[in-house]
């Protein structure tokens, strides 16, 4: 500092303390009157003036002197923090500056660090009693209302707390403590002046980060002395003793967000200007990276654990952060040492390898022993080249229990001591796109509805609406499409447009909704903040709720954990677990985590059938070759679920998957969201890591062999591959797995209608005709591609049915005759006109008649020896009536040298109606979410051409012209009863409509 500005800040501090001089000794006894009389009418309304008055002189006559209570200060007892056998300490809750800490005068701190704590902490700090007047009368108010007693604590009451009441007297506020408190704040005041005041409170204060004192926070988070702190670092430091979590190295976007509210505070406050203020905010800042102490195992999961335990004390009306920071507490910790260190370094070797090292790469643990998980790393696969450097230079690892919620290892990074991956940055809390793990939410919100592992998805190139911008139109990692899928297909496969058409389907609040109570705790904007991208992973979460939220399917839809400590509606209830005990210094327990107790809980948050499902798909390794070959890392050697995640340009690798018996999620990028390169993708960088964690987890532990119980609601079908529709002779049969429960079943009732058989010209491949030889007449079968797949299969070569009719192997050539209607191959139905031409000039007579099939052997006449002549004329009235099929009509005219020409043509005739059942919604039921499902069965009994409009009270909502027959009607805040039916229209025309299905949605 210089010699100037060292005389500025003198004169500052003369003028603070001659300001407060000038209370003359009459206004001094009149506060400490105005004290005495508030403390008398908080006795007297609540424990009586005579109990007041003895425990004040009591405790007055015991206040310690100022160099004792910055004895007491300083002489606090150490907390340990262990894994979970208790056997090694992982972190040791000390002074973690040791012989740097120094007591800083109050003539050596900063004015503006004086000013921003006083502002934020206890504007009335110089003219109080040391408490706050009008809060101790509103705790008179509250308390005679029936409330608790509460009272916001002057810088004074956070001193007395700080330094005289013990740890374990810390309680939720009592009527006893608090007047403690009040007295005692009141006899500091009396005794020492407000600059002593200041000079206990910031020497003795938490800022987090193991630093006690405003000194040891300054060199801890900035590396200078106190007194070079700039107006912008000392609001940022002054932010953090009110939470201690929200520190500039642990989060620094929160810290930044209180220190503005330092600075408008001070602006207001006349501290500083509003132009002072906004420079501040704005003002560069360099935080310094902690150094590597080695007494800190685990230090990512260790601070974490540390954090757990405040909360949980805290929630017992205990000072939690006080507790664990001087109360000598003995912490037991979810952490599986050996897991750690396993996880620790499987990650380093697999990272090593990718950038550049050798395939054989195995770093010893960080406690010196070899990485026996290495062996199990399973090499990438085929075609992925070695000894290439890619930019990859970090991972996170969060391996769980997900029948208790336990966290039994936490690789927040390679190396927390490692500035140059940001590695004291704990990616495994932090933010980041998930990539396509985030399907899960998608498909679980979908087999939850009306979707079903068959259901056909497709996966064709499409251009998604994103309501008024550009168009969307994803692509999949192989930069391919491979057609019509089933849901399952689609899944396991991880292809894009199908996720991403799901979740337009059923919506993307109803996603998020699932995300949400299955684990996810962020996610928190308004929904027209998140796009269709939201299903392949474009918004970002945690590694560990994304890893809490696989674990509820690992345990069959139940989700295990601790009570969760900040309940949100529509969340999650439980949190995952990181402190199994903590024992006071004395040995008693002030926590522990245990089965059939309040500190253990379980949700069923996804039905167990569902659960099934999800697992099935996931653990399918067949189902996956198709893009991920077989023996890929994802398969373990035990049943096992799993799915990985690659975001754009590679800057995020996933992979989460689970047994029965663990769960666990691997994260692998650069912290500074730089691309890894272009063939680092999931499976070749996170899927490694988890698979070798996986199999060293189990066999370590002889863990047995286990799949997930089959529930008795699911039942197994047979559908037709691709289109998921119940089978018929034509199409090839896949076995599936559905759900039935409630009277509800989730097997297909629609017949397929896509596998066609049709008889064809093997030369030409048109379809046939009546004069097509009968030698080359052929039954094919074709699958016909919705209209929207049509131009994908062209490319594919895929063949398609043929539309054209077979006119060239007719051995008579017509002359002047034709049948204009019906159209060949039409729908009819009831009595049809006939109209054709006549204009041959030599004709004698026509008849016209039918018959049945392409090759009618016999014909019955419609109309006979008429003459008539003329162009599109009346041929003749058709009643259909009783008919049903493929049908012939044959026009012959009779010539008058008595030859005889003809002509043909095919049609069908559809006199039955088809049928329609709405399936979903459920009659009954209550929608709680943003959108309505409707799915519909439709048959016909010549199994094609139908299609099936949806109408919401009376209005038309959409219209649908392939199988499966479904959309969504988007309930906009619409509360009450609503009715939907649907109506079926089959080619000939003929419709039936649907029973009314009545629901009552929430609008919520």
């Amino acid at each position: 500092m210089d010699v100037s500005t060292r005389i500025a800040r003198q004169r500052t501090d003369r003028r603070r303390r001659t300001a407060l001089a000038k209370l003359s000794r009459r206004r001094r006894i009149i506060l400490i009157g105005g004290a005495g009389l508030v403390l008398g009418l908080l006795a007297m309304l609540i424990v009586g003036t005579a109990a007041t008055l003895g425990l004040y002189f009591y405790v007055a006559r015991d206040l310690p002197s100022p160099d004792s209570i910055v004895k007491a200060r300083q002489q606090f007892e150490t907390t340990l923090i262990t894994d979970r056998s208790g056997a090694t300490v992982l972190y040791q809750v000390i002074d973690p500056t040791k012989g740097l800490r120094q007591w800083t005068p109050i003539d050596d701190v900063p004015a503006d660090l004086i000013h921003a704590t006083v502002a934020i902490e206890d504007k009335s700090f110089y003219s109080n009693p040391g408490f706050d007047v009008r809060g101790i009368a509103r705790a008179v108010a509250i308390t005679l209302g029936g409330g608790n007693l509460q009272g916001g604590s002057t810088i004074t009451q956070q001193l007395v707390k700080n330094v005289v009441i013990a740890p374990d007297q810390v309680a939720e506020p009592t009527i006893q403590r608090k007047l403690k408190e009040i007295i005692l704040a009141s006899e500091i005041t009396r005794r020492y002046t407000k600059a002593q005041v200041l000079e206990l409170y910031l020497n003795t204060n938490f800022y987090g980060n193991l630093a006690y004192g405003i000194d040891a926070a300054s060199k801890v988070y900035f590396d200078k002395p106190v007194h070079n702190l700039t107006l912008g670092e000392a609001t940022l430091l002054a932010a953090i003793p009110q939470n201690p979590q929200l520190n500039p190295l642990d989060n620094w976007q929160a810290a930044r967000a209180r220190q503005v509210v330092v600075l408008d505070t001070m602006a207001a406050q006349g501290y500083i200007t509003v132009a002072q203020a906004h420079s501040a905010a704005s003002e560069p800042i360099v935080v310094a990276p902690l150094a590597s102490r080695n007494n800190l195992i685990a230090p990512h999961f260790s601070l974490y654990a540390r954090q757990q335990a405040e909360q949980l004390l805290t929630a017992q009306g205990l000072d939690g952060a006080r507790l664990v920071a001087r109360g000598g507490l003995h912490i037991y910790t979810t952490l599986d040492l050996d897991l750690q260190y396993q996880a620790e370094c499987t990650a380093r070797s697999t990272i090593a390898r990718l950038a550049g090292g050798s395939p054989t790469t195995a770093l010893n643990t960080s406690a010196g022993t070899p990485c026996a998980a290495a062996i199990d790393i399973p090499p990438p696969p085929a075609g992925f080249a070695w000894g290439i450097h890619r930019n990859v230079t970090n991972a996170s690892i969060v391996v769980m229990r997900p029948n208790t919620g336990e966290i039994l290892s936490m690789v927040g990074s390679l190396d927390y001591w490692n500035p140059g991956i940001d590695g004291n940055y704990n990616v495994a809390l932090g933010a980041r796109q998930p990539g396509s793990t985030f399907k899960l939410f998608t498909y679980t919100a979908a087999l939850a509805s009306s979707f079903t592992p068959a259901s056909m998805l497709l996966d064709v190139p499409t251009a998604f609406s994103t309501g008024g911008g550009p168009l969307y139109k994803p692509t999949n990692e192989d930069n391919t499409f491979h057609g019509p899928v089933s849901l399952r297909e689609a899944f396991a496969n991880s292809y894009n447009v199908p996720a991403v058409s799901v979740l337009r389907q059923v919506g993307i609040a109803d996603v998020i909704r699932k995300a949400h109570l299955l684990g996810i705790n962020g996610l928190n904007g308004s929904l027209d903040q998140y796009g269709l991208a939201l299903t392949l992973g474009g918004s970002e979460v945690s590694l560990l709720d994304m890893t809490y939220a696989y674990g509820v399917f690992a345990n069959m839809g139940t989700m295990a954990g601790t009570p969760a400590q900040n309940l949100r509606e529509g969340y999650r209830q439980l949190d995952p677990v990181a402190v199994l005990r903590i024992d006071d210094a004395n040995g008693h327990t002030l926590w522990k985590f245990e089965q059939h107790t309040a500190t253990f809980g379980v949700r069923s948050v996804v039905n167990t059938s569902l659960a099934y499902l999800i697992n099935n798909i996931l653990s399918d390794n067949q189902a996956r070759v198709p893009a991920f070959g077989k023996n890929n890392a994802l398969e373990l050697s035990r049943p096992a679920a799993a799915k990985t995640g690659t975001t754009n340009n590679a800057r995020d690798g996933w992979t989460i998957g689970y047994t029965p018996q663990l769960v666990t999620g691997v994260w692998v990028g650069n912290n500074d969201n730089t691309p890894m390169g272009d063939d680092v993708l999931g499976i070749n960088s996170a899927a490694p890591i988890w698979h070798a964690i996986m199999e060293y987890a189990h066999s370590r532990d002889s863990l047995p062999v286990q799949n997930w119980p089959r529930p008795s609601t699911i039942i197994d079908a047979v559908v037709c591959k691709d289109s998921g529709l119940l089978p018929t002779a034509d199409c090839p049969h896949v076995n599936e797995i559905f759900f039935a429960e409630g009277g509800r079943t989730t097997v297909p009732q629609q017949t397929d209608i896509y596998y066609k058989r049709l008889t064809i010209n093997a030369r030409n491949g048109l379809l046939a005709t009546a004069s097509t030889p009968a030698d080359v007449r052929q039954d094919k079968i074709y699958f016909d591609y919705p209209p929207s797949a049509r131009e994908w299969a062209r490319g594919a070569g895929q063949p398609l049915p043929p539309t054209e009719f077979d006119t060239g192997g007719s051995t008579v050539t017509p002359n002047g005759l034709a049948i204009n209607r019906p159209a060949a191959l039409s729908r009819v139905r009831g009595t049809i006109n006939i109209l054709g031409d006549l204009t041959n000039k030599d004709m004698a007579f026509y008849t016209v008649a039918y018959g049945v099939g392409l090759s009618p052997r016999d014909w019955i006449n419609i109309g006979g020896d008429a003459t008539t002549r003329g162009q599109n004329v009346v041929l003749g009235s058709w009643n259909t009536a009783g008919l049903d099929g493929l049908y012939t009509l044959r026009l012959q005219i009779v010539l008058k040298d008595k030859s005889a020409l003809l002509t043909t043509t095919q049609l069908t005739v559809d006199n039955v109606p088809p049928t329609v059942q709405l399936n979903a919604p459920q009659p009954g039921t209550t929608i709680n979410g943003n959108t309505v499902r409707l799915e519909a069965t439709a048959t016909d009994n010549l199994s094609d051409g139908v299609y099936v409009e949806f109408y919401h009270d009376d209005t038309l909502i959409d219209t649908v012209r392939s199988a499966p027959f479904a959309t969504t009607w988007k309930v906009n805040g619409a509360s009450g009863t609503q009715l939907f039916y649907a109506i079926v229209y089959d080619a000939a025309g003929n419709s039936v409509k649907s029973p009314v299905v009545s629901v009552t949605t929430t609008g919520k």
